[in-house]
């Protein structure tokens, strides 16, 4: 297999601008090393792209991640520390090692690659080898950097801790995810499904191709892969009506027929089968897209055939037609719903293994048969009708479930379709299903763009339903919010939703239990029935920002909102708010806390030890009314004993701070010699001047007494 390559990122390009700065310092001693830089400078970037699109295993790449920064990190040390470098690289062993280095630093990546794909995770024939391979990488990288006398390591007792829980977490799921996800993926033998690797050994063999057309042997690939990728030419004869006619056999440009006992839908396209590269091109893709037949969850394509001289791609029977037609006319109950959006990820599963995206993935493409099975349908090259509004139509739909990150595409930006931004449709999808209408229904395109990148969202409002179903409705919600999240780094990953998706099917469905649509508008949806019991009124939906995240955080209440609270009287609720963050180490928060102990706020218990120690740290920390606060508490704190020195130290610095009662205390302190202190009339008029002039009552009162004015 030819090695993929990558140009050198803006990161890298950086890495190696700065390495050629310090050869340019250092001589030629460091030119056996360039090779080696600019092979590593690679590897970083090249792994960076794998880790943004990895798809399986996050944690696990995350830890390993980690340690791609850090050489990252060490890289650059080369540039800001060039002067001290020239004596390793006269050194053969430090060559040797770095060559081991960016050994290891390819291993790194390839296993990313390996444990991110499910194809590449069953390279290993347990989990146990995995753990094992990432410990040794671990260590390897840990040796190496030390080796290489690379200050940036992250190796310490917490990191490990850390580093175990995740690779754990991550196998254990990996674990569950390969019993469940059935046989469309995962054989009987626990292998990859063969058709799997047969579509990715045809994609590559695709790429190949593509890269090396202007080889001496072009003629021969090309018929090679011409030979083995034709798409199926299916006799028109062979096409029969069905036994028993319907007026639903006809919907659109699509009729059922009978083939090979089945039944099937022929839909019109106009797809070129010549010699040229798009049509050869077309060809490839309808071929792989016959060979996803073995899902249970893809809907089939036979071939290609033709009625009454019109060509059709032959499809498999959905009797209950898409899945935005059947809520149209029925209500889905939630025991029934659940299925559904399982059935759809195993499909996209399918779909993603094969490293192929759908572009655009609704209910209006999704199939329906007659046991309410799910079927991902209408791909690419299905879309090839005659009616030109109806794809400007379907570009302008598709917004109401396309990413924040595509929907910021500009001709000048473009952004490239990924897995994460098919993982956001998905979750629109699952909005969709659960309200039964499509996304910010009969809401401008333009607003609904505007919206969502600003990181808004559609309502998530549900109705009346019994404990089960509210049970139901609320962890779907959560699944909906890990697929929509604005932050592509943030967004759950298709296992992730796959595993949630399934445990809920398991825990609420009854294997075999048989199925119920119910008339329109029966199911309170969004709590609107009663005050809406139309889904199709011609009214604007109100749209929503979304949760940030499938979880909930106890809030805190800002520190200034405390002290706000304070002032207003509202004692329990600034306690609350001082006890938070001072348990979180905000000095500010412990002075305030310290206060309310010293006054008995709000229980009336004053607790002036406790007070006393707060007032230390706060005024340590440099507060002013801590400094003075800790300075009046040595003179009243029992078991404290008075300590002058330190009570002028402090008072002083709370005075020299600007605080208006330290100042005048001071001064009183200096000027009238209290607590036995030497007598300063200058340096006590300085102070009571200073607090004076901040409007202190009782500095003004002094300055009179003392025959002084401003």
């Amino acid at each position: 297999m030819t090695q993929k390559t990558h140009k050198v990122g803006s990161l890298g390009a950086d890495i190696l601008d700065a390495t050629k700065g310090t050869l340019g310092v250092v001589g030629n001693v460091v030119q056996p090393f360039l090779p080696l830089i600019t092979a590593l400078t690679i590897i970083i970037t090249e792994t960076i792209e794998i880790y943004e699109n990895a798809k399986y295993n996050k944690n696990i790449c995350s830890s390993l991640m980690d340690r791609v920064i850090a050489a990252e990190a060490a890289i650059k040390t080369l540039e800001r520390r060039k002067e001290y470098n020239e004596e390793n690289f006269r050194s053969e062993e430090y060559y040797k090692t770095f060559i081991r280095f960016v050994d290891v630093m390819t291993k790194i990546k390839s296993y990313i690659n390996d444990v991110s794909t499910l194809t590449g995770f069953k390279k290993f024939a347990t989990a146990n080898s995995a753990r094992k391979k990432f410990n040794l990488l671990i260590a390897e990288f840990e040796t190496t950097m030390s080796d290489l006398h690379f200050a940036t390591t992250i190796v310490n007792q917490e990191q490990s801790r850390i580093d175990a829980e995740r690779l754990d977490c991550d196998l254990k799921n990996m674990s569950k995810f390969m019993e469940t996800i059935g046989n469309g993926v995962i054989d009987a033998n626990n292998n990859i499904n063969v058709i799997l690797e047969e579509v990715l050994s045809i994609k590559q063999q695709i790429t190949n191709l593509e890269a090396n057309k202007k080889e001496t042997n072009k003629k021969e690939k090309q018929n090679f892969v011409a030979k083995n990728l034709k798409v199926n030419h299916i006799d028109p004869t062979k096409l029969k009506e069905p036994l028993v006619r319907k007026e639903t056999d006809r919907r659109g440009q699509t009729v059922k027929k009978m083939y090979e006992v089945m039944d099937v839908a022929c839909k019109h396209v106009e797809i070129i089968e010549d010699n040229t590269p798009d049509s050869q091109v077309i060809q490839r893709e309808l071929a792989i897209l016959g060979k996803l037949k073995d899902s249970p969850n893809i809907i089939k394509f036979f071939g290609l055939s033709r009625i009454s001289d019109y060509q059709v791609m032959v499809l498999e029977w959905a009797e209950l037609g898409t899945l935005k037609e059947l809520y149209e006319k029925y209500d889905i109950e939630w025991r029934q719903k659940v299925p559904i959006a399982l059935d759809i990820c195993r499909g996209l599963v399918f779909l993603h293994t094969c490293e192929i995206l759908h572009h655009d993935i609704r209910c209006a493409n999704i199939l329906m048969t007659s046991r309410l099975e799910a079927k991902i349908a209408n791909f690419k090259y299905s879309r090839h009708d005659k009616s030109k509004t109806t794809e400007v139509k379907g570009l302008t739909e598709v917004v109401r479930w396309m990413s924040p990150e595509k929907l910021a595409e500009t001709q000048q930006k473009p952004v490239r379709y990924t897995f994460q931004c098919e993982i956001y449709s998905f979750g629109m999808l699952l909005w969709e299903l659960a309200f039964e209408k499509p996304p910010y229904k009969n809401i401008d395109v333009h607003k609904i763009k505007e919206h969502v990148l600003n990181g808004g969202r559609e309502r998530i409002s549900w109705g009346k339903g019994s404990p089960d179903v509210q049970k139901i409705q609320k962890k779907f919600e959560k699944i909906i919010i890990s697929a929509w999240q604005q932050d592509v780094c943030l967004r759950a990953s298709l296992q992730e939703i796959f595993l949630k998706l399934s445990k809920l099917s398991s825990e609420y469905m009854e294997p075999g239990s048989a199925f119920q649509l119910l008339p329109d508008g029966t199911i309170d949806l969004d709590g609107s029935k009663f005050k809406n019991p139309s889904k199709n009124e011609n009214v604007e939906e109100v749209m929503e920002l979304p949760e940030i995240g499938d979880f909930s955080l106890p809030t805190i209440m800002p520190l200034e909102e405390g002290i706000k609270a304070h002032k207003k009287g509202e004692r329990n609720v600034a306690w609350k708010c001082f006890d938070d963050h001072s348990n979180l180490g905000n000095t500010a928060a412990k002075y305030w806390l310290g206060y309310y102990l010293h006054e008995g706020y709000p229980s009336g218990f004053r607790d002036l030890t406790r007070a006393h120690q707060l007032f230390k740290e706060a005024a340590d920390d440099g507060i002013p009314d801590a400094q003075l606060r800790y300075a009046l508490s040595l003179l009243s704190t029992p078991g404290v004993k008075f300590d002058r020195t330190m009570f002028t130290e402090y008072l002083t610095k709370a005075a020299d701070a600007g605080n208006a009662s330290a100042q005048y205390n001071l001064g009183d302190m200096y000027l009238n010699g209290k607590l036995l202190c030497p007598i300063d009339k200058a340096t006590g008029m300085k102070y009571i001047r200073l607090a004076a002039i901040k409007n202190h009552p009782e500095a003004i009162k002094l300055l009179a007494k003392e025959g002084n004015n401003l």
